[in-house]
């Protein structure tokens, strides 16, 4: 055999080879599925130190001023954000209850109470006197921006219209969250509540002069909600710090001086949400997929009504029967009780919208 068919030979063996070994290294790496993207939108922020109330102290315990540059008038508040803090103030309610609650099927099975309650909380806040803060959302949005492999972020605009679309349906405040999701397409909401404003001082006299030193901190607590799950995932403070030295005669908290202590927070924030949410051992923020539509039609003879049935899945109370309901991916376990009728008992693994029929035994 010649050097030229011994060579084809080799290289044919060597591209069979190829072809078939399987990958390792960058090659599998590169096979892995890349995690979708986080679409996020920044809400608003708002102030603890409402009207009346002395919350920020300096050293001195006299009243820090956050300068009016910063706060949105009384229309804007109407016209901008009343809505806005509305749907915050629910999540917050909401989240609240169920994460404080022991039982949850009696959470569940109360939850005509828990939606009248948060009705009357949307309605207060949305008619009540804010504080809402103009910095804040849009430095944050602007930051996570810049980590475009991991957020793409989705203006308030949107929010907005699927917010006041929402309001105004019937069922209000009933799955408002996975609602938000569908209409939007956004996965997480952020929002953030600046919590606290202090200075303290240290005076320096010598050399014929006289100065002082302020040390400035603000501290702004940051949520994120992931919508389709309908609580909060992640939470955190993040401190602001600003230090200045000046003449005694020319003290004065400015402008300036607050939006340096926010952007100073609002960067710890970006870089601390950057690590927990791109992939690796320190995520603690992922993509939910939005859940399938799942409807229970419960049969039980000529006089059996569908309505008259319970169903629970996983342990918690759905609904009736003939009702379309919001499961996520995977196996679950559905129970269907009736007066008079066996429990019925079915595990399915939901993969797709789906209408479940069950024929229920005496």
């Amino acid at each position: 055999m010649d050097a030229k068919k011994r060579f084809a030979i080799v290289l044919l063996f060597a591209m069979i080879f190829s072809l078939t070994r399987p990958a390792t290294g960058n090659e599998s790496a590169a096979l892995k599925t890349t995690p979708p993207k986080l679409r996020v939108c920044v809400l608003d922020f708002t102030s603890t130190d409402i009207k009346g109330q002395e919350r920020f102290l300096s050293g001195k315990n006299q009243k820090i001023e956050i300068p009016a540059q910063n706060t949105l008038n009384k229309d804007d508040r109407k016209s901008i954000n009343s809505v806005m803090q509305g749907f915050v103030r629910m999540i917050d309610a909401w989240d609240t209850s169920r994460t404080g609650t022991a039982e949850r099927a009696s959470q569940v099975q109360d939850n005509e109470r828990t939606y009248a309650q948060m009705i009357e909380l949307y309605n207060t806040v949305v008619k009540g006197e804010m504080r809402p803060m103009v910095i804040g959302a849009e430095y944050l949005t602007s930051y996570l921006g810049n980590k475009s492999e991991v957020f793409n972020c989705v203006d308030s605009e949107a929010i907005m219209v699927a917010m006041n679309r929402l309001q105004a349906e019937p069922d209000f405040p009933k799955d408002f969250m996975l609602k938000l999701a569908q209409n939007t397409g956004v996965t997480h909401l952020i929002y953030g509540t600046v919590s606290d404003l202090r200075s303290s001082e240290n005076s320096f006299k010598g050399y014929g002069i006289e100065t002082k030193t302020t040390n400035y901190q603000l501290d702004v607590l940051i949520k994120v909600v992931d919508l389709v799950r309908g609580h909060s995932v992640y939470s955190n403070v993040y401190t602001g710090n600003y230090r200045e030295q000046r003449p005694l005669s020319s003290a004065q908290f400015d402008n300036n001086v607050f939006q340096s202590l926010m952007t100073s927070a609002l960067k710890q924030a970006a870089e601390d949400l950057y690590e927990v949410s791109k992939p690796g051992s320190k995520n603690k923020i992922s993509v939910t997929p939005l859940p399938f539509k799942v409807k229970i039609v419960p049969s039980g003879g000529f006089f059996f009504k569908a309505t008259s049935a319970k169903i629970s899945m996983d342990g918690e109370l759905l609904g009736s029967g003939e009702q379309t309901f919001s499961v996520p991916e995977g196996k679950h376990r559905f129970e269907i009780k009736a007066p008079g009728y066996k429990v019925y008992v079915r595990e399915l693994d939901i993969t797709s919208d789906m209408t479940i029929e069950a024929k229920l035994l005496k």
